[in-house]
Protein backbone atom coordinates (compact mmCIF):
# COMPACT_ATOMS: atom_id res chain seq x y z
CA UNK A 1 0.00 0.00 0.00
CA UNK A 2 1.60 3.71 -0.66
CA UNK A 3 0.52 6.42 0.91
CA UNK A 4 1.04 9.99 -0.45
CA UNK A 5 2.37 13.12 2.29
CA UNK A 6 3.71 16.35 2.08
CA UNK A 7 6.31 15.63 4.75
CA UNK A 8 9.80 17.28 4.85
CA UNK A 9 11.73 14.25 5.74
CA UNK A 10 14.81 12.01 4.80
CA UNK A 11 13.53 9.57 1.94
CA UNK A 12 15.42 6.11 0.82
CA UNK A 13 15.15 6.65 -3.13
CA UNK A 14 14.22 9.88 -5.17
CA UNK A 15 12.26 9.30 -8.36
CA UNK A 16 13.06 12.43 -10.93
CA UNK A 17 12.64 12.63 -14.85
CA UNK A 18 15.36 13.31 -17.81
CA UNK A 19 14.29 15.17 -20.78
CA UNK A 20 17.16 13.75 -23.74
CA UNK A 21 18.09 17.33 -24.00
CA UNK A 22 18.98 17.35 -20.22
CA UNK A 23 22.78 16.28 -19.26
CA UNK A 24 23.28 15.22 -15.70
CA UNK A 25 27.44 14.68 -14.83
CA UNK A 26 26.32 12.39 -12.49
CA UNK A 27 24.87 9.64 -15.05
CA UNK A 28 26.91 10.26 -17.94
CA UNK A 29 25.74 7.11 -19.80
CA UNK A 30 22.13 7.95 -19.33
CA UNK A 31 20.86 9.74 -22.12
CA UNK A 32 17.00 10.28 -21.13
CA UNK A 33 15.28 7.54 -23.83
CA UNK A 34 11.68 7.49 -23.63
CA UNK A 35 11.09 4.74 -20.51
CA UNK A 36 15.14 4.28 -19.86
CA UNK A 37 15.52 3.91 -16.09
CA UNK A 38 18.73 4.00 -14.27
CA UNK A 39 19.10 3.78 -10.70
CA UNK A 40 22.59 4.67 -8.88
CA UNK A 41 23.17 6.10 -5.28
CA UNK A 42 22.91 10.04 -4.56
CA UNK A 43 24.57 11.62 -1.29
CA UNK A 44 22.31 9.83 1.26
CA UNK A 45 19.64 7.84 -0.98
CA UNK A 46 19.12 6.43 -3.94
CA UNK A 47 18.63 8.22 -7.28
CA UNK A 48 16.00 6.28 -10.05
CA UNK A 49 16.01 8.73 -13.18
CA UNK A 50 13.36 8.08 -16.04
CA UNK A 51 14.08 8.47 -19.59
CA UNK A 52 11.02 11.22 -20.99
CA UNK A 53 12.37 11.35 -24.09
CA UNK A 54 11.74 14.63 -26.34
CA UNK A 55 10.09 17.26 -24.45
CA UNK A 56 7.64 18.27 -27.22
CA UNK A 57 6.73 14.17 -26.92
CA UNK A 58 5.82 13.97 -23.66
CA UNK A 59 2.33 12.53 -23.41
CA UNK A 60 0.73 11.88 -20.17
CA UNK A 61 -0.03 8.23 -21.21
CA UNK A 62 3.82 8.14 -21.31
CA UNK A 63 4.20 9.43 -17.82
CA UNK A 64 1.79 7.29 -16.69
CA UNK A 65 3.50 4.16 -17.83
CA UNK A 66 7.01 5.14 -17.23
CA UNK A 67 6.40 6.15 -13.45
CA UNK A 68 4.32 2.31 -13.17
CA UNK A 69 7.58 0.51 -14.26
CA UNK A 70 9.47 3.02 -12.17
CA UNK A 71 7.68 1.87 -8.60
CA UNK A 72 7.58 -1.69 -10.36
CA UNK A 73 11.69 -1.32 -10.09
CA UNK A 74 11.52 -0.18 -6.36
CA UNK A 75 9.63 -2.81 -5.54
CA UNK A 76 12.31 -5.43 -6.30
CA UNK A 77 13.48 -3.86 -2.44
CA UNK A 78 12.80 -3.26 1.02
CA UNK A 79 12.16 0.49 0.36
CA UNK A 80 9.93 2.57 2.06
CA UNK A 81 9.99 6.16 1.70
CA UNK A 82 10.16 7.65 -1.89
CA UNK A 83 10.26 11.30 -2.88
CA UNK A 84 8.66 12.48 -5.91
CA UNK A 85 9.53 15.22 -7.98
CA UNK A 86 7.37 16.95 -10.29
CA UNK A 87 8.57 17.40 -14.33
CA UNK A 88 9.76 20.88 -15.76
CA UNK A 89 7.92 21.21 -18.32
CA UNK A 90 5.56 23.77 -19.96
CA UNK A 91 4.20 20.93 -22.54
CA UNK A 92 2.03 19.80 -19.19
CA UNK A 93 0.85 21.48 -16.16
CA UNK A 94 1.70 20.08 -13.12
CA UNK A 95 -1.22 18.86 -11.72
CA UNK A 96 -2.06 16.74 -14.70
CA UNK A 97 1.68 15.61 -14.82
CA UNK A 98 0.81 14.52 -11.30
CA UNK A 99 -2.05 12.19 -11.75
CA UNK A 100 -0.56 10.35 -14.09
CA UNK A 101 2.13 9.78 -12.40
CA UNK A 102 0.15 9.01 -9.16
CA UNK A 103 -2.19 6.92 -11.66
CA UNK A 104 0.87 4.67 -12.40
CA UNK A 105 2.08 4.44 -9.38
CA UNK A 106 -1.06 3.00 -7.53
CA UNK A 107 -2.12 0.61 -10.14
CA UNK A 108 1.26 -0.65 -10.46
CA UNK A 109 1.84 -1.09 -6.49
CA UNK A 110 -1.42 -4.34 -7.13
CA UNK A 111 -0.27 -7.89 -6.52
CA UNK A 112 -2.77 -10.71 -6.05
CA UNK A 113 -2.24 -11.75 -2.17
CA UNK A 114 -4.14 -15.11 -2.96
CA UNK A 115 -4.24 -18.08 -0.56
CA UNK A 116 -0.24 -19.21 -0.51
CA UNK A 117 0.49 -19.94 2.98
CA UNK A 118 4.20 -18.54 2.57
CA UNK A 119 3.34 -15.02 0.98
CA UNK A 120 5.41 -12.14 1.61
CA UNK A 121 3.62 -9.07 3.15
CA UNK A 122 3.57 -6.39 1.17
CA UNK A 123 5.18 -3.46 2.26
CA UNK A 124 3.85 -0.15 3.23
CA UNK A 125 5.65 2.95 1.20
CA UNK A 126 4.84 6.14 1.92
CA UNK A 127 5.94 9.03 -0.79
CA UNK A 128 6.66 12.50 -0.20
CA UNK A 129 6.09 15.16 -3.03
CA UNK A 130 8.78 17.67 -3.70
CA UNK A 131 8.46 20.47 -6.52
CA UNK A 132 4.61 20.79 -6.57
CA UNK A 133 3.20 24.17 -5.72
CA UNK A 134 -0.36 24.18 -3.50
CA UNK A 135 0.25 20.69 -2.00
CA UNK A 136 -2.68 21.36 0.32
CA UNK A 137 -5.07 21.72 -3.20
CA UNK A 138 -3.81 18.44 -4.06
CA UNK A 139 -4.82 16.23 -1.44
CA UNK A 140 -8.18 15.94 -2.65
CA UNK A 141 -7.16 15.18 -6.31
CA UNK A 142 -5.00 12.60 -4.31
CA UNK A 143 -7.68 10.67 -2.78
CA UNK A 144 -9.50 10.88 -5.46
CA UNK A 145 -6.72 9.08 -7.67
CA UNK A 146 -6.22 6.25 -4.82
CA UNK A 147 -9.70 5.51 -4.28
CA UNK A 148 -10.18 4.83 -8.00
CA UNK A 149 -7.13 2.72 -8.16
CA UNK A 150 -8.09 0.78 -4.68
CA UNK A 151 -11.51 0.69 -7.09
CA UNK A 152 -9.73 -1.03 -9.42
CA UNK A 153 -7.25 -3.42 -7.72
CA UNK A 154 -10.65 -4.33 -5.59
CA UNK A 155 -11.95 -5.73 -9.44
CA UNK A 156 -8.28 -7.22 -10.22
CA UNK A 157 -8.54 -9.11 -6.93
CA UNK A 158 -12.57 -10.61 -8.10
CA UNK A 159 -11.19 -11.74 -11.27
CA UNK A 160 -8.20 -13.64 -9.98
CA UNK A 161 -10.12 -14.88 -7.12
CA UNK A 162 -10.97 -18.74 -7.47
CA UNK A 163 -14.35 -19.56 -8.35
CA UNK A 164 -15.03 -21.94 -5.59
CA UNK A 165 -14.68 -18.63 -3.45
CA UNK A 166 -16.14 -16.55 -5.20
CA UNK A 167 -19.69 -17.10 -6.84
CA UNK A 168 -22.77 -15.36 -7.01
CA UNK A 169 -23.89 -15.60 -3.20
CA UNK A 170 -20.21 -14.68 -2.06
CA UNK A 171 -19.89 -11.87 -4.59
CA UNK A 172 -23.49 -10.32 -3.66
CA UNK A 173 -22.02 -10.47 0.13
CA UNK A 174 -18.90 -8.87 -1.43
CA UNK A 175 -20.91 -5.74 -3.11
CA UNK A 176 -23.02 -5.21 0.05
CA UNK A 177 -19.92 -4.88 1.44
CA UNK A 178 -18.71 -2.26 -0.97
CA UNK A 179 -21.78 -0.33 -0.71
CA UNK A 180 -22.05 -0.01 2.95
CA UNK A 181 -18.45 1.37 2.94
CA UNK A 182 -18.89 3.58 -0.23
CA UNK A 183 -22.12 4.82 -0.12
CA UNK A 184 -24.21 2.84 -2.91
CA UNK A 185 -27.63 1.74 -2.25
CA UNK A 186 -27.72 -1.82 -3.52
CA UNK A 187 -30.51 -4.38 -3.90
CA UNK A 188 -29.55 -8.54 -4.34
CA UNK A 189 -33.03 -9.74 -6.17
CA UNK A 190 -33.04 -13.94 -5.55
CA UNK A 191 -33.97 -16.87 -7.75
CA UNK A 192 -37.94 -16.50 -7.38
CA UNK A 193 -37.63 -12.68 -8.22
CA UNK A 194 -35.82 -13.07 -11.10
CA UNK A 195 -38.09 -15.69 -12.44
CA UNK A 196 -40.94 -13.64 -11.73
CA UNK A 197 -39.50 -10.91 -13.99
CA UNK A 198 -39.23 -13.45 -16.93
CA UNK A 199 -35.69 -13.11 -17.33
CA UNK A 200 -35.79 -16.54 -18.55
CA UNK A 201 -33.12 -16.17 -20.85
CA UNK A 202 -30.44 -15.63 -17.67
CA UNK A 203 -32.55 -18.25 -15.84
CA UNK A 204 -31.67 -20.89 -18.94
CA UNK A 205 -27.50 -20.07 -18.33
CA UNK A 206 -27.92 -20.59 -14.72
CA UNK A 207 -30.13 -23.71 -14.14
CA UNK A 208 -27.23 -26.14 -14.15
CA UNK A 209 -25.12 -24.52 -11.27
CA UNK A 210 -25.48 -25.88 -7.72
CA UNK A 211 -25.18 -22.00 -6.89
CA UNK A 212 -28.16 -20.17 -7.07
CA UNK A 213 -28.37 -16.64 -9.58
CA UNK A 214 -28.28 -13.50 -7.64
CA UNK A 215 -29.13 -10.13 -9.90
CA UNK A 216 -27.29 -7.13 -8.07
CA UNK A 217 -28.11 -3.57 -8.87
CA UNK A 218 -25.90 -0.70 -7.51
CA UNK A 219 -27.77 2.87 -7.59
CA UNK A 220 -25.61 6.24 -6.42
CA UNK A 221 -27.83 9.39 -7.30
CA UNK A 222 -26.01 12.62 -6.86
CA UNK A 223 -26.90 14.88 -9.53
CA UNK A 224 -30.62 16.22 -11.13
CA UNK A 225 -29.34 14.73 -14.71
CA UNK A 226 -29.94 12.19 -16.91
CA UNK A 227 -28.87 8.35 -15.61
CA UNK A 228 -26.10 6.40 -16.76
CA UNK A 229 -26.50 2.53 -17.06
CA UNK A 230 -23.98 -0.25 -16.45
CA UNK A 231 -24.45 -4.02 -17.10
CA UNK A 232 -21.31 -6.11 -16.35
CA UNK A 233 -21.32 -9.83 -17.68
CA UNK A 234 -21.49 -11.82 -14.42
CA UNK A 235 -20.27 -15.30 -15.19
CA UNK A 236 -18.74 -16.21 -12.36
CA UNK A 237 -17.00 -19.42 -14.08
CA UNK A 238 -18.34 -20.46 -17.78
CA UNK A 239 -17.14 -24.26 -18.42
CA UNK A 240 -19.33 -23.51 -21.69
CA UNK A 241 -21.94 -25.71 -21.21
CA UNK A 242 -22.25 -28.60 -23.22
CA UNK A 243 -20.56 -26.95 -26.05
CA UNK A 244 -17.70 -27.79 -23.78
CA UNK A 245 -14.43 -25.29 -23.71
CA UNK A 246 -10.76 -26.81 -23.87
CA UNK A 247 -8.57 -27.18 -21.34
CA UNK A 248 -6.59 -24.52 -21.35
CA UNK A 249 -9.61 -21.92 -21.84
CA UNK A 250 -11.27 -23.25 -18.63
CA UNK A 251 -7.97 -22.62 -16.85
CA UNK A 252 -8.94 -18.78 -17.19
CA UNK A 253 -12.59 -19.63 -16.82
CA UNK A 254 -13.15 -17.51 -13.64
CA UNK A 255 -12.49 -14.27 -14.90
CA UNK A 256 -15.64 -14.43 -17.20
CA UNK A 257 -17.14 -12.10 -14.41
CA UNK A 258 -14.29 -9.46 -15.93
CA UNK A 259 -17.22 -7.06 -16.64
CA UNK A 260 -18.90 -7.29 -14.08
CA UNK A 261 -15.92 -6.07 -11.27
CA UNK A 262 -15.36 -3.95 -13.83
CA UNK A 263 -18.80 -2.43 -13.08
CA UNK A 264 -18.56 -2.56 -9.25
CA UNK A 265 -15.18 -1.04 -9.34
CA UNK A 266 -16.88 2.06 -11.37
CA UNK A 267 -19.90 2.43 -8.82
CA UNK A 268 -17.52 2.27 -5.78
CA UNK A 269 -15.13 4.62 -7.49
CA UNK A 270 -18.12 7.46 -8.09
CA UNK A 271 -19.68 7.23 -4.62
CA UNK A 272 -16.28 7.65 -2.80
CA UNK A 273 -15.04 10.30 -4.54
CA UNK A 274 -19.04 11.85 -4.44
CA UNK A 275 -18.91 12.68 -8.03
CA UNK A 276 -21.92 14.47 -9.66
CA UNK A 277 -23.47 11.79 -11.32
CA UNK A 278 -26.69 9.52 -11.44
CA UNK A 279 -25.75 5.64 -12.32
CA UNK A 280 -27.54 2.23 -12.10
CA UNK A 281 -25.10 -0.91 -12.26
CA UNK A 282 -26.61 -4.31 -12.99
CA UNK A 283 -25.14 -7.82 -12.91
CA UNK A 284 -26.92 -10.77 -13.69
CA UNK A 285 -24.55 -12.94 -11.42
CA UNK A 286 -24.56 -16.95 -12.58
CA UNK A 287 -22.53 -19.50 -13.73
CA UNK A 288 -22.62 -21.78 -16.93
CA UNK A 289 -22.00 -25.65 -16.57
CA UNK A 290 -22.52 -28.72 -17.18
CA UNK A 291 -25.92 -30.51 -15.04
CA UNK A 292 -28.39 -33.14 -15.93
CA UNK A 293 -30.58 -30.09 -16.29
CA UNK A 294 -28.62 -27.76 -18.11
CA UNK A 295 -29.79 -25.88 -20.99
CA UNK A 296 -28.67 -27.58 -24.58
CA UNK A 297 -28.55 -26.76 -27.82
CA UNK A 298 -31.55 -26.05 -29.74
CA UNK A 299 -33.40 -25.35 -26.96
CA UNK A 300 -35.70 -21.59 -27.69
CA UNK A 301 -35.87 -19.73 -24.21
CA UNK A 302 -38.37 -16.52 -24.00
CA UNK A 303 -36.34 -13.64 -22.58
CA UNK A 304 -37.47 -10.66 -20.56
CA UNK A 305 -38.31 -8.35 -23.30
CA UNK A 306 -40.72 -11.24 -24.77
CA UNK A 307 -38.15 -12.01 -27.46
CA UNK A 308 -37.31 -15.86 -28.29
CA UNK A 309 -34.12 -17.19 -28.64
CA UNK A 310 -32.66 -20.08 -30.06
CA UNK A 311 -29.77 -21.35 -28.11
CA UNK A 312 -27.31 -22.82 -30.47
CA UNK A 313 -24.24 -22.63 -28.71
CA UNK A 314 -24.06 -23.21 -25.15
CA UNK A 315 -20.90 -20.97 -24.88
CA UNK A 316 -22.86 -18.09 -26.03
CA UNK A 317 -24.47 -17.64 -22.88
CA UNK A 318 -22.73 -14.14 -21.78
CA UNK A 319 -25.09 -12.42 -24.48
CA UNK A 320 -28.36 -14.25 -22.85
CA UNK A 321 -27.57 -13.03 -19.50
CA UNK A 322 -26.79 -9.68 -20.62
CA UNK A 323 -30.05 -9.44 -22.80
CA UNK A 324 -32.17 -9.57 -19.61
CA UNK A 325 -29.78 -7.50 -17.57
CA UNK A 326 -30.13 -4.96 -20.38
CA UNK A 327 -33.88 -5.06 -20.40
CA UNK A 328 -34.26 -4.71 -16.58
CA UNK A 329 -32.00 -1.35 -16.08
CA UNK A 330 -33.89 -0.24 -19.38
CA UNK A 331 -37.68 -0.88 -18.23
CA UNK A 332 -37.16 -1.45 -14.42
CA UNK A 333 -34.15 1.69 -13.46
CA UNK A 334 -35.51 3.36 -16.22
CA UNK A 335 -31.65 5.05 -17.26
CA UNK A 336 -31.82 6.97 -20.01
CA UNK A 337 -27.98 5.90 -21.57
CA UNK A 338 -26.47 2.11 -21.21
CA UNK A 339 -23.09 0.50 -21.40
CA UNK A 340 -22.52 -2.80 -21.30
CA UNK A 341 -19.38 -4.04 -20.47
CA UNK A 342 -18.33 -8.30 -21.00
CA UNK A 343 -15.73 -10.49 -22.00
CA UNK A 344 -18.08 -11.93 -24.40
CA UNK A 345 -16.04 -13.30 -27.92
CA UNK A 346 -12.41 -14.90 -28.10
CA UNK A 347 -12.83 -13.37 -32.02
CA UNK A 348 -12.11 -10.16 -30.55
CA UNK A 349 -8.39 -11.26 -29.42
CA UNK A 350 -7.99 -12.78 -32.82
CA UNK A 351 -9.12 -9.13 -34.67
CA UNK A 352 -7.24 -6.96 -32.18
CA UNK A 353 -5.08 -8.89 -29.97
CA UNK A 354 -4.76 -6.87 -26.24
CA UNK A 355 -3.92 -3.46 -27.85
CA UNK A 356 -7.91 -2.49 -28.83
CA UNK A 357 -11.51 -3.08 -27.20
CA UNK A 358 -14.06 -3.61 -29.98
CA UNK A 359 -16.97 -1.07 -29.24
CA UNK A 360 -20.40 -0.73 -30.69
CA UNK A 361 -22.98 2.01 -30.46
CA UNK A 362 -26.37 2.94 -31.85
CA UNK A 363 -25.85 6.64 -30.92
CA UNK A 364 -22.58 8.71 -32.38
CA UNK A 365 -22.83 11.97 -29.82
CA UNK A 366 -22.85 9.17 -26.94
CA UNK A 367 -20.05 7.92 -28.51
CA UNK A 368 -17.87 10.59 -28.98
CA UNK A 369 -18.38 11.26 -25.49
CA UNK A 370 -17.02 7.89 -24.60
CA UNK A 371 -14.11 8.04 -26.77
CA UNK A 372 -13.13 12.00 -25.53
CA UNK A 373 -12.77 10.12 -21.77
CA UNK A 374 -10.81 6.87 -23.89
CA UNK A 375 -8.50 9.63 -24.98
CA UNK A 376 -7.62 11.14 -21.48
CA UNK A 377 -7.57 7.88 -19.83
CA UNK A 378 -5.11 6.43 -22.29
CA UNK A 379 -7.14 3.76 -23.62
CA UNK A 380 -7.66 2.29 -26.92
CA UNK A 381 -11.19 1.36 -28.43
CA UNK A 382 -12.41 1.00 -31.72
CA UNK A 383 -15.62 1.49 -33.30
CA UNK A 384 -17.38 -1.43 -34.93
CA UNK A 385 -20.10 -1.09 -37.09
CA UNK A 386 -23.43 -1.87 -36.36
CA UNK A 387 -25.06 -2.27 -40.10
CA UNK A 388 -28.63 -3.76 -39.81
CA UNK A 389 -27.37 -6.25 -42.58
CA UNK A 390 -25.82 -8.36 -39.86
CA UNK A 391 -28.82 -9.16 -38.36
CA UNK A 392 -29.74 -11.39 -40.87
CA UNK A 393 -26.48 -13.64 -39.50
CA UNK A 394 -28.84 -14.10 -36.49
CA UNK A 395 -32.05 -14.32 -37.79
CA UNK A 396 -33.49 -18.02 -36.76
CA UNK A 397 -35.93 -20.21 -38.21
CA UNK A 398 -37.61 -21.00 -34.82
CA UNK A 399 -37.53 -18.30 -32.52
CA UNK A 400 -37.11 -14.57 -33.32
CA UNK A 401 -33.30 -14.72 -32.71
CA UNK A 402 -30.39 -16.94 -32.26
CA UNK A 403 -27.56 -16.67 -29.86
CA UNK A 404 -24.80 -17.35 -32.23
CA UNK A 405 -23.97 -16.02 -36.34
CA UNK A 406 -21.33 -15.58 -38.34
CA UNK A 407 -18.54 -12.55 -37.81
CA UNK A 408 -18.92 -13.34 -33.80
CA UNK A 409 -17.49 -10.35 -32.28
CA UNK A 410 -20.08 -8.10 -34.31
CA UNK A 411 -23.24 -10.50 -34.55
CA UNK A 412 -22.71 -10.79 -30.86
CA UNK A 413 -23.45 -6.67 -30.92
CA UNK A 414 -26.12 -7.31 -33.13
CA UNK A 415 -27.78 -9.68 -30.36
CA UNK A 416 -27.25 -7.51 -27.70
CA UNK A 417 -29.02 -4.20 -30.04
CA UNK A 418 -32.00 -6.27 -30.24
CA UNK A 419 -32.60 -5.50 -26.16
CA UNK A 420 -31.62 -1.57 -25.78
CA UNK A 421 -34.86 -0.86 -27.79
CA UNK A 422 -33.61 3.34 -28.91
CA UNK A 423 -31.89 3.71 -25.42
CA UNK A 424 -28.54 5.16 -26.55
CA UNK A 425 -26.24 2.17 -26.07
CA UNK A 426 -22.28 1.46 -25.88
CA UNK A 427 -21.08 -2.31 -25.98
CA UNK A 428 -17.62 -3.19 -25.06
CA UNK A 429 -15.97 -6.69 -26.09
CA UNK A 430 -12.95 -6.99 -23.12
CA UNK A 431 -12.22 -10.07 -23.89
CA UNK A 432 -8.91 -9.60 -25.24
CA UNK A 433 -8.27 -6.40 -23.18
CA UNK A 434 -9.66 -7.57 -19.50
CA UNK A 435 -6.66 -9.64 -18.97
CA UNK A 436 -3.81 -8.57 -21.76
CA UNK A 437 -1.10 -10.65 -23.19
CA UNK A 438 0.91 -9.05 -24.23
CA UNK A 439 0.17 -6.17 -21.53
CA UNK A 440 -0.20 -2.83 -23.26
CA UNK A 441 -0.09 -1.15 -19.94
CA UNK A 442 3.07 -1.15 -17.81
CA UNK A 443 0.95 -1.29 -14.75
CA UNK A 444 -1.22 -4.15 -16.14
CA UNK A 445 1.87 -6.90 -17.01
CA UNK A 446 1.02 -9.67 -14.39
CA UNK A 447 -2.88 -9.01 -14.16
CA UNK A 448 -5.94 -8.03 -14.97
CA UNK A 449 -5.59 -4.22 -16.85
CA UNK A 450 -8.92 -2.68 -15.59
CA UNK A 451 -9.49 -1.79 -18.98
CA UNK A 452 -12.77 0.65 -19.07
CA UNK A 453 -12.97 1.43 -15.46
CA UNK A 454 -10.45 5.08 -15.59
CA UNK A 455 -12.35 5.52 -19.43
CA UNK A 456 -16.17 5.64 -17.72
CA UNK A 457 -14.99 7.41 -14.56
CA UNK A 458 -13.34 9.81 -16.75
CA UNK A 459 -16.61 10.20 -18.98
CA UNK A 460 -18.81 10.79 -15.84
CA UNK A 461 -16.29 13.76 -14.54
CA UNK A 462 -17.56 15.12 -18.37
CA UNK A 463 -19.54 18.28 -18.21
CA UNK A 464 -22.35 16.95 -18.85
CA UNK A 465 -23.61 13.45 -19.82
CA UNK A 466 -26.54 15.22 -21.67
CA UNK A 467 -29.48 13.14 -22.36
CA UNK A 468 -29.33 11.77 -25.60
Amino acid sequence: MITVTENSKDTEIEICGMFEEEKNEMVPLFYGKEGEIYIFPSQNQLKLVIGLGKEEKLTIHKIRNWYAKAIKEIKKYPIKTIQLNGIETDKLNKKVILKAMLEGIYLADYSYKGYRTNSKSQIDREIILNGFEDVQELKNMVEQIKNLAESINQARDMILEPANLLFSQTLADRVKQIAEESGLECTILNEEEIKELGMNAFLAVAKGSSHPPKLIVLRYYNSNGPVLGLVGKGIMYDTGGYCLKSGVSLQHAKGDMAGAATAIAIMRALAKNRCTVNIVAVIACCDNVIAGNSYLPGDVVTSMSKKTIEILNTDAEGRLTLADALSYIIEVEKVDQVIDIATLTGMAGRTFGSLYTPAFTNNDTFFMQFMQAAEKAGEDYWKMPCDPRYHSYIESKVADIKNTGEAGTITAAMFLKEFVKDTPWIHLDIAATAQQKPAVFEYAADCPSGIAIRTIYEMVQQEPISSL
